[in-house]
């Protein structure tokens, strides 16, 4: 008899019940290992995840390490990356790299193959995706991670200014990049069939205006993850702005006003449990 997996969304709501919906960002920059008074070599990588890991793999539902900053260290850094993971699996979280990948084709394919399925170096139980170069470029993408009970969150509007002219841009049928996205993203998730649950979520920037909450019901009953809580200057306050009646389907993340506590592993433990009960308080009033 073939066992069922559960698939993430399954899991991370059992885990954000549990713990706390909230998502730990680890960006490992330079300037953050000088912080923490280590070398900005793969060692000095190492030794700042195994810290982070031993404050947060049992507490968080989600972790999202950020690919570049261990990229960034050669082949030794994706060693790390690969070992921070598993240290995070085995304290019962979830694990979400935050690679942006956006190709067509075989290239789009390659990417897909290293991050889900048996052939993946990481295993990762999701990843962060861009659509510019089409939603239909990354179908073959979305179904596998559909097989392997995986999840992808694809940008759709995001925390930084920058992005705004582009994801707010009309097309011919009066609907913006961001609606347009939006649309597509639902219509995958509500394909008929024997795995009929989301797979596709989507990053919808914390700090984002009202006139984005049109976006938000557009996607229907996924899940968003929503940076900028913290060092980009939103708070749990805007999610209840943003996101009223949708807090079951929100991932808040946050890194640096996490991790700026440390190298002080009960600072560090203080920080995030400030992270943690908010995020808790924001998905339990949808419960009330």
């Amino acid at each position: 008899m073939t066992s069922f997996a559960p698939p993430f969304i399954y899991n991370f709501n059992a885990l954000a019940d549990q713990r706390s919906p909230f998502c730990l960002g680890v960006d490992p920059s330079k300037d953050l290992l000088t912080r923490w008074g280590l070398p900005d070599t793969a060692q000095g990588l190492r030794e700042f995840c195994d810290r982070v890991a031993d404050a947060a793999a049992d507490k968080v539902a989600l972790v999202k390490p950020q690919s570049a900053f261990f990229e960034r260290h050669g082949p030794d850094g994706l060693k790390v990356l690969q070992h921070v993971m598993k240290r995070f699996k085995q304290g019962g979280a979830l694990t979400l790299l935050d690679v942006k990948r956006g190709d067509i084709g075989s290239t789009m394919d390659a990417y897909a193959q290293s991050l889900f399925g048996p052939n993946s170096a990481y295993h990762v139980d999701a990843a962060t995706f861009t659509a510019y170069l089409g939603f239909g470029a990354l179908v073959k993408t979305l179904e596998l991670a559909r097989a392997a009970n995986a999840f992808a969150f694809v940008v759709v509007r995001s925390s930084n200014p920058e992005g705004t002219a582009l994801q707010n841009s009309k097309g011919s049928d009066g609907r913006t990049v961001a609606e347009a996205l939006a649309d597509d993203i639902r219509a995958f998730n509500e394909q008929p069939g024997p795995k009929a649950f989301p797979v596709v979520g989507a990053v919808m920037g914390a700090t984002l205006p009202d006139s984005d909450r049109g976006v938000v019901e557009r996607l229907g009953g996924t899940l968003m993850l929503t940076p900028g809580i913290g060092a980009q200057g939103a708070g749990f306050d805007d999610l209840k702005r943003l996101f009223a009646g949708r807090e079951l389907q929100v991932v808040p993340t946050a890194t640096r006003s996490v991790l700026e506590a440390g190298p002080d592993a009960a600072s560090l433990r203080d920080a995030l449990e400030r992270h943690l009960e908010p995020a808790r308080r924001f998905r339990d009033g949808a419960k009330r």
